[in-house]
């Protein structure tokens, strides 16, 4: 018996131009500095395109306060690229399988971010699968409120 994906849907208004939120979030290796559950992540090439794979780590603790954590390696492909429009990846682990969606849209020099989260899990953790979601919803608004500040950082670094 399958069971059904969760999809997590978030949004947030960044006040910069989409190329530029667009070349910082298609960039896995710097999703540790906005996103909690991301450890470390690595690509062979610098821009990721339709076609293209990397690897990455990631962390979760479904069971919040309970110390326990889930530590994944996962191997995505990417299965989208439009530049400054879209982005979006497919990610297989051992137990399980996840794809994030990106949509930008800009207005006024605003991008609008949306992140579609949608994941899978097998064997033991479906289990688990009920406080993976209540957890990730939460983690996925903190991602997005922490993008918009490290991307504004930046923005008055340079």
């Amino acid at each position: 018996m399958n069971s059904m994906p969760v999809t997590i849907h978030s949004e947030i208004g960044i006040p910069m131009p989409g190329v530029d939120v667009f070349n910082y979030v298609t960039r896995p290796w710097l999703w540790h500095e906005w996103h909690p559950s991301s450890i470390s992540a690595k690509a062979a090439h610098s821009i990721l395109d339709a076609g293209d794979e990397f690897d990455e780590v990631i962390e979760v603790q479904p069971l919040t306060p309970l110390p326990f954590r889930m530590t994944r390696s996962t191997r995505y492909t990417v299965i989208e690229s439009a530049p400054w429009q879209s982005w979006e990846v497919e990610g297989k682990m051992k137990d399980g399988w996840l794809r994030i969606r990106y949509d930008l849209s800009e207005h006024d020099g605003t991008t609008l971010f949306k992140r579609k989260l949608s994941f899978d899990v097998s064997g033991f953790n479906r289990i688990l699968k009920p406080f993976l979601r209540s957890r990730m919803e939460k983690i996925s608004i903190l991602a997005l409120q922490n993008l918009r500040q490290e991307l504004m950082a930046k923005a008055n670094e340079s």
